[in-house]
C-alpha cells in the first residue's frame, strides 16, 4: 500500500474532515471556510472521497438575526439545555450585553457579522457599503478576540458593493430563499459560498411546518439553514416564531439527532462542506511510492485587483 500524505496549505484550520480512499481511511484538518483552495492536478481521476456532513446523513443550521435580547434570555438557554449549537448574526449598533455574547461563543455558539446598522443596500453609498461590512468585522474580531468568519446580508438583499466586501474577506455568507428548492443543498452540489440560501421563520408557521423542513432535509440527505428573528412576543423582533413552536422545533431537532442529523452552526457546516468540495477536487501526485495531495491558497476574488 502506498504511503499517503496530505498537505494543506492554509492560514487556519477547522474541525476534522473524515475522508477515505479505496484502501484506507484517514482524517485531515478541514480547510477554513473563508479560503478557496486549488488542487494541484497531476492525475486523471480523484482518489479521495470525503464523508458528507461530518459523516452524518444530513445537516441543519439554526441562525438567529439582529442581536435580540430574547436570543440571550430564551434561545441560548433552551439550546444549551439540549446541547444544540447555533449561529447568532449580530448587528453591531444593536449589540449590548457583550459579556453574555462572549459567554455564548465559549459555549459553542457561533457569532456572525450582520453589518453595522442593518441598512438596505439601496440606501448605501460605496463608502458606507465598506463600513457596513469591514467596520463590523473589525469590531467583532476585536471584541470576541477571534476572526468572525460568516456574514448574513441585511434583509437578505445582495448588492454588488456588499458582495465585493464579502468576497474580499471571503466570508461564508447566508442569503435568502432563492428559488425555493435551493434551500436544501445536497452534498454533490457546488453552492455559492457568498450567498448560501436559507429558510426564514414566520409567525404564521406552526410546528408541523418546521418538522416538515427537518424531515425533508433528512430525506434529501441535504443541508438547510433556518433563519429566526423574534421569538414569542412581537416586540422581540421580525416575524416572531411562537415560543411553544420554537421549543417544539428544538425538541424535534434533538430527536432528529438520534436519526443522524448534524445540527451545527452555519460556519461549521460551511467549513466542512467547503473543505469537502476542495479535497475531492484535488488530484494526486505519486513519486517514489509516496502519494501527495497539495493545495495552494489563491488570492480571494475581492483582492485580485
Amino acid at each position: 500500500m502506498h504511503f499517503l500524505r496530505i498537505v494543506l496549505a492554509s492560514r487556519l484550520h477547522y474541525p476534522l474532515v473524515k475522508v477515505h480512499t479505496r484502501n484506507m481511511k484517514i482524517s485531515v484538518n478541514a480547510i477554513l471556510m473563508v479560503i478557496l483552495l486549488t488542487g494541484c492536478c497531476f492525475a486523471q481521476t480523484p482518489a479521495i472521497k470525503v464523508l458528507p456532513w461530518n459523516n452524518h446523513p444530513a445537516a441543519l443550521s439554526l441562525t438567529f438575526d439582529d442581536s435580540r435580547t430574547v436570543h440571550l434570555d430564551l434561545a441560548i438557554p433552551e439550546l444549551n439545555k439540549r446541547h444544540l449549537h447555533a449561529t447568532f448574526f449580530l448587528i453591531v449598533a444593536k449589540t449590548t450585553r457583550l459579556d453574555e455574547w462572549r459567554k455564548a461563543r465559549l459555549q459553542g455558539h457561533e457569532i456572525g457579522n450582520h453589518s453595522i446598522s442593518h441598512e438596505h443596500p439601496a440606501d448605501l453609498t460605496k463608502a458606507t457599503e465598506e463600513l457596513q461590512v469591514e467596520d463590523a468585522k473589525n469590531f467583532l474580531d476585536s471584541n470576541f478576540n477571534a476572526q468572525i468568519l460568516t456574514f448574513a446580508y441585511p434583509f437578505t438583499e445582495v448588492s454588488p458593493g456588499l458582495l465585493y466586501w464579502v468576497k474580499r474577506y471571503d466570508f461564508a455568507a447566508r442569503g435568502g430563499r432563492g428559488d425555493g428548492s435551493a434551500v436544501y443543498v445536497t452534498a454533490n452540489q457546488q453552492p455559492d459560498w457568498y450567498e448560501v440560501p436559507s429558510q426564514p421563520s414566520y409567525a404564521k408557521y406552526d410546528s408541523a411546518t418546521y418538522r416538515g423542513w427537518v424531515d425533508k432535509d433528512l430525506a434529501m440527505n441535504a443541508w438547510t439553514t433556518l433563519q429566526i428573528h423574534g421569538i414569542g412576543d412581537p416586540s422581540t423582533g421580525f416575524e416572531p416564531i411562537p415560543t411553544n413552536t420554537f421549543i417544539d422545533l428544538l425538541d424535534y431537532l434533538k430527536k432528529a439527532e438520534g436519526k443522524g442529523l448534524w445540527v451545527a452552526p452555519f460556519g461549521d457546516v460551511a467549513a466542512y462542506f467547503r473543505a469537502q468540495r476542495i479535497v475531492e477536487a484535488a488530484l494526486p501526485r505519486t513519486v517514489a511510492g509516496e502519494t501527495t495531495f497539495t493545495w495552494q491558497v489563491p488570492i480571494p476574488s475581492g483582492r485580485a485587483s
